[in-house]
């Protein structure tokens, strides 16, 4: 594939994810695609088969720049308050409104494709996202700076205190101060510290 074919496959899964998002899968057509692209159905349809073919193709790519957002964190950070603190930032800061509503988007639009399609993806969140994170809690839990809960709630609730601005809505509100991400942590790490006392000071 040259450079051209690859620019015109970004430049389609660009716009898919920001219709996707914005109106979720059943409200957009390949004709919507096709114009925000600035091209025909036809010259669409040569890149990608269909709209299933899309919305697999976008959630994968996502899935991707998410995976190696944390994996960077992995590797640069090492206590459980800095790894948190660095995640929330860069996927405010690194990551557009439109890829930071993949998360939801894939939890909630994976089961209009195909069941072995599904499952891949899925498969992939959970290879890519959600195994990486859990490694945050279950390390700080080693190392004595977490509490003895199951990693997979700690997850589910670092995410839920996320998901309000992994929306479509969060669109409305793209620019996130590092004041409130900083609460976003805190409130969090509050909650699971081994030490909650000693950390609420701790300075970054």
């Amino acid at each position: 594939m040259d450079r051209t074919a690859i620019s015109m496959r970004q430049k389609i899964l660009n716009e898919s994810t920001r219709l996707f998002v914005r109106r979720g899968y059943d409200g957009v057509s390949i004709r919507d695609i096709a114009e925000a692209c600035q091209m025909t159905k036809a010259a669409l349809y040569y890149h990608f088969e269909d709209k299933e073919h899309l919305l697999a193709a976008v959630l994968v790519s996502g899935l991707e720049t998410l995976g190696r957002l944390v994996e960077d964190v992995l590797s640069q950070e090492q206590g459980t308050r800095a790894r948190l603190h660095r995640l929330v930032q860069d996927l405010f800061t690194r990551l557009p409104a439109e890829q930071r509503a993949l998360i939801r988007l894939a939890i909630q639009e994976v089961g209009k494709i195909r069941p072995e399609w599904r499952e891949e993806i899925l498969r992939r969140y959970r290879e890519a996202f959600l195994r990486p994170l859990a490694s945050i809690f279950a390390t700080g839990q080693q190392r004595g700076e977490v509490r003895p809960l199951a990693v997979e709630m700690m997850v589910w609730a670092f995410l839920g205190m996320l998901y309000p601005f992994l929306d479509e809505a969060s669109l409305l509100h793209s620019e996130v101060s590092p004041e409130q991400l900083e609460v976003l942590v805190q409130i969090f790490w509050e909650g699971i510290s081994v030490n909650r006392t000693a950390n609420a000071g701790e300075n970054m």
